[in-house]
């Protein structure tokens, strides 16, 4: 196995001398099936949800493929992921990363604060899966804030700018909706820090972020959530409108999904929710080898329900929401996980 900096983080990524071989000569990696092939899987920061689903998945992995062994890489975020990727042609052939629909199309089209300039590089990111279906969410613990409007001269806290879910989303509304510069603060503080924040006074708005599988079957709240339930504070969601996303999204161009969030599928929602959200993806370039993608797909889908034995994350992973975007949007899905999909009876 050879090792090299690539310069994730600070972090020493691993890639497999054997795998770069097979390419190389035109060989099936599947045919080799007594090399282990390492795949880089450059999620977020460690302790987070998508970082340690796949560090699930690389420790079970050995007993569940005969050589293909995901490797979870902690990162900064995946706004930081779409980035790296787009400038570093060396990784992609070994690396999958996390990404989603909103920072795909942030890159591609250089919106500030997130990307001063188009990437190129990513109209050629092709997806390999759903990782979740997410919601991301305004809440307040002042009753007389009840949708964006009343954020006009109010103190905001959200995750951080690196964070597609946390953080990018949050933004983007608030600029659509023309709310940002009205603000009286404006502070990407952090996840944890931004309820913090709020529950402490120095914030009127924060943000957590929902998980879901496909059509809300199973949800995951992130830590925040529990950080507010135990608080004893009283707090609600702010919805927003589903007229001003759709003007935002007109505006802006911004691809979010409208969420209408059935009520009581979150903790202390006794009503619908309205947001934004997003499709959070596991994506890779074009050149990544399809093979590996092929029998990738098949073990991720396998390994969802064991993953679920260990992280909740696994609980969302089930096929068709794995599948998802495959379903409805094949046009992006790399060839070798189609092949997968089709294969396993996910898509016609």
């Amino acid at each position: 196995m050879q090792t090299r900096s690539n310069g994730i983080g600070g972090r020493i990524v691993r890639t497999v001398g054997v795998a770069l071989s097979c390419l190389m000569l035109g060989t099936p990696l599947a045919l080799a099936e007594d090399k282990e092939v390492t795949v880089d899987l450059m999620m977020s920061p460690a302790g987070t949800g998508p970082y340690l689903a796949w560090a699930t998945v690389q420790t079970y992995a050995k007993d569940h493929h005969k050589w293909l062994r995901p490797k979870a890489v902690e990162a900064p975020g995946f706004v930081y992921n779409v980035r790296f990727a787009a400038v570093n042609p060396s990784i992609w052939k070994t690396t999958m990363f996390g990404s989603g629909e909103v920072v795909e199309w942030a890159a591609l089209n250089g919106k500030p604060p997130f990307f001063d300039k188009p990437l190129e590089a990513v109209k050629d990111y092709r997806v390999i899966g759903t990782l979740s279906q997410t919601s991301n969410l305004f809440v307040a613990t002042d009753d007389a804030i009840k949708g964006p409007v009343d954020f006009v001269g109010k103190r905001i806290a959200t995750g951080l700018l690196s964070q597609n879910e946390w953080g990018m989303a949050q933004r983007l509304i608030l600029d659509g909706l023309g709310i940002t510069e009205k603000t009286k603060s404006y502070s990407p503080l952090g996840p944890n820090a931004n309820v913090e924040a709020l529950l402490d006074g120095r914030a009127d708005v924060g943000t957590v972020v929902l998980h879901s599988a496909m059509n809300y079957k199973k949800n995951l709240e992130a830590g925040p959530f529990k950080t507010l339930m135990s608080s004893g504070r009283p707090w609600h969601y702010v919805s927003i409108p589903k007229s001003d996303i759709e003007d935002s999204i007109k505006k802006t161009g911004v691809p979010f999904m409208i969420r209408e969030i059935p009520a009581n599928t979150m903790s202390n929602q006794p009503e619908v929710v309205t947001t934004v959200g997003n499709n959070m993806l596991l994506s890779v370039h074009k050149s990544f080898p399809e093979d590996i993608a092929y029998e990738f797909v098949k073990l991720w889908v396998k390994m969802g329900p064991i993953v679920a034995k260990y992280n909740a994350t696994g609980g969302i992973w089930d096929a068709d929401s794995i599948a998802n975007m495959a379903r409805n949007q094949p046009e992006r899905i790399h060839p070798g996980a189609m092949r997968a999909y089709k294969e396993l009876g996910l898509v016609k």
